[in-house]
């Protein structure tokens, strides 16, 4: 069994998928996916940009290119890859602010 699989497996599979899950909301699916992106993308990490700044669809289109950028080596295309374009949505629309400058 590989690594992945046994991760999933160890988590219960998406939070949507889990047969004992409440049905999930629009702000609980997002907040669940975002966790990952907030341990390095907040105004505290200091080393990585914040997210902060952006708004959703700067922040959808970012992942898209790094999703469908196939020379991409780093770690957010990597991370990227594994989302789809509804949980990149999601995700966009959740820590985008609409009330951000440029």
């Amino acid at each position: 069994m590989s690594l992945g699989a046994l991760a999933v497996a160890a988590c219960g599979g998406p939070v949507s998928d889990r047969a004992d899950a409440p049905e999930a909301s629009y702000t609980d699916a997002a907040s669940v996916l975002v966790m990952a992106c907030t341990g390095c993308h907040s105004d505290q990490s200091g080393a990585i940009a914040s997210l902060n700044t952006y708004d959703a669809d700067q922040l959808r289109a970012a992942l898209l290119q790094y999703k469908t950028d196939v020379s991409g080596t780093t770690v957010m295309h990597r991370l990227a890859r594994g989302y789809s374009d509804a949980e990149i949505d999601l995700i966009s629309a959740h820590l985008g602010r609409d009330d951000v400058s440029p």
